[in-house]
């Protein structure tokens, strides 16, 4: 039998061993069972004491010696219900623990101001951080938005605007045009404009709180600034790019 399915079950694979060796050579004292197996002498009884724990191996004491059996293999199933019901209990646990330390996290925070993020995972994390200081019907603006940052970053901030922007509108000024741009043109919870330059970061203001500035490459890194006194001198710039972007109909006049 392949071990590696044992394995996959949550046993070890000296624990998947024992058990084996013991279903296939009966009731056994550790010599032999060291000796079919071939398991290291020094952890055999460790790994005998969590197959008892777990209900696979029983133990009888036959003429003042100790003798391990394998349990029937339908105690797999037992043992597979046990870790169910331990981990619907670990489900309840976190679940009641989550409110209790997100308090934590954002008073935290609130209190360092500033936060890095690295990675695509870091990126996705500081996205919905900042997020969550939105305030229903706050304004997310968005400046140096390039197509070209590759279309992981784009199918994540189309998840963020799809359960983000009924609430929220925005205004998106793109320093270049292509897919996103024209992804962008046709939604109806953004604005955008497109002033043309050449902006490695992108900066975006979420409310009146936040200010995330992304690094897309080399490597990926967020800078989150939770700050009112920021979030409101981006907010500012931002407005006095959106007086000289163009919009999308916008037709160079001809002499």
């Amino acid at each position: 039998m392949n071990i590696a399915l044992l394995e996959k079950l949550g046993l070890t694979h000296n624990e998947a061993t024992a058990y084996l060796t013991l279903s296939r050579i009966g009731s056994s004292k550790t010599g032999q069972l060291l000796k079919e197996s071939g398991l290291n002498t020094g952890k055999i009884y460790e790994i005998l004491e969590a197959l008892k724990r777990k209900g696979l191996v029983s133990e009888t004491i036959i003429d003042g010696v100790k003798h391990f059996a394998a349990a029937p293999p339908d105690r797999l199933k037992d043992y597979i219900k046990k870790k169910k019901d331990e981990l619907e209990a670990e489900e309840q646990i976190a679940e009641s623990l989550i409110p209790e330390i997100e308090k934590i996290r954002q008073f935290k925070l609130e209190q360092s101001r500033v936060a890095i993020y690295t990675g695509l995972n870091g990126f996705k994390t500081a996205v919905w951080e900042a997020t969550r200081t939105l305030k229903e019907k706050e304004e997310v603006l968005a400046m140096g938005v390039r197509s070209s940052k590759g279309e992981k970053f784009n199918k994540i901030w189309r998840e963020w605007a799809d359960a983000t922007l009924p609430k929220n509108h925005e205004r998106v000024i793109f320093s270049e045009k292509g897919y996103f741009y024209e992804y962008k043109k046709e939604s109806k919870f953004s604005k955008i404009r497109f002033l043309e330059s050449s902006t490695p970061n992108a900066i975006v203001v979420f409310g009146n709180h936040t200010v995330c500035i992304f690094k897309y490459e080399p490597q990926i890194k967020v800078i989150l600034i939770n700050d009112e006194v920021t979030a409101i001198t981006f907010k500012s710039f931002f407005e006095q790019l959106w007086k000289v972007a163009k919009p999308p109909n916008y037709k160079t006049q001809e002499i």
